[in-house]
């Protein structure tokens, strides 16, 4: 798949709040990730300085081509934040569920408005030749069927691909995601489709779908992308390698919290491992709990 000037070969990691910060992303891509993109940064914060909206940009030297991802609805706010990026690839949220992002008019609530999308893509056009792409969703509510819309709105405004999770706004994460809704959309868009929702591993893309996104699954199993076998404990100790490279100690316990949960589910030993990374105080605990979790697997 072509996005620009870059040829994409193999599956996309799905940017997720609180989750795809550096450390993960470069795990990602040492497993086989073809891209990946930031958590979802609030142009307003960008243009206001925040401290945490940099913190969420920071990239790793193994992400080329790097991508960030960024959310809002002001076309002046994009053209002025996409100035002070340094990547390689724009993305822009107009998918996100969530009720505080949906209720600010950014997020999902551009399947609303697919005018205002495409302004939006026009406004970072002038400012900047790196590709775009989009993320959004099959509509707001149930049978409500913006994408095509909205779609058609971001290509004429210059995006070069856009990815279509299989659920509406109004699900969230509930239900199935429809392939077939988007493998529909993908017939008729005149740039490439990339299918995100319920994607548990990564074959060859099917066409008319030009590439596969994958979010929640590669929280269990970052192998995924290249399909190699690699035991969980192997993935956490990396991970937690990466963390510590990039973060301070209170962060990286608590992404351990997070990210343990998915990685050690059914595994012999699991809960009690659980249990002190839930309770440590040094990440120095989690690690001897992890050499004493792996004795008994």
């Amino acid at each position: 798949m072509k996005i620009g000037k870059y040829t994409i070969t193999g599956g996309l990691l799905a940017p997720m709040a609180g989750y795809t910060d550096i450390a993960f992303r470069t795990l990602a891509r040492e497993c086989g990730a073809a891209l990946t993109a930031t958590e979802m940064v609030s142009v307003r914060g960008l243009v206001h300085d925040s401290a945490k909206t940099e913190m969420l940009m920071r990239l790793s030297e193994k992400e080329s081509p790097s991508c960030i991802q960024l959310f809002g609805n002001d076309p002046k706010d994009f053209a002025a934040a996409v100035k002070m990026l340094d990547c390689d690839i724009i993305d822009i949220n107009m998918g996100c569920p969530m009720p505080k992002i949906v209720k600010n008019g950014d997020g999902a609530a551009l399947l609303k408005d697919p005018e205002l999308a495409g302004r939006i893509v026009g406004a970072i056009k002038d400012v900047t030749d790196r590709p775009i792409t989009v993320k959004t969703r099959l509509g707001y509510r149930i049978g409500e069927n913006q994408a095509a819309e909205l779609i058609d709105s971001v290509a004429r405004a210059g995006a070069s691909a856009v990815t279509v999770h299989g659920r509406y706004a109004e699900q969230r994460y509930a239900g199935t995601s429809d392939r077939d809704a988007v493998k529909g959309l993908a017939q008729s868009s005149s740039i490439p489709i990339i299918l995100n929702g319920d994607v548990c591993d990564m074959p060859d893309p099917e066409p008319p779908i030009a590439a596969y996104m994958i979010g929640r699954h590669a929280l269990c199993n970052p192998h995924v992308f290249s399909g190699e076998k690699a035991t969980p404990f192997a993935t956490a100790r990396r991970h937690m390698e990466l963390l510590t490279e990039h973060f301070d100690e209170r962060y990286t316990i608590n992404q351990a919290r997070k990210f343990f949960v998915h990685y050690f589910r059914g595994v012999t030993g699991g809960k009690a491992l659980r249990a002190v990374v839930n309770t440590a105080d040094k990440v120095s605990e989690i690690m001897f709990a992890l050499d004493e979790c792996e004795k008994l697997n």
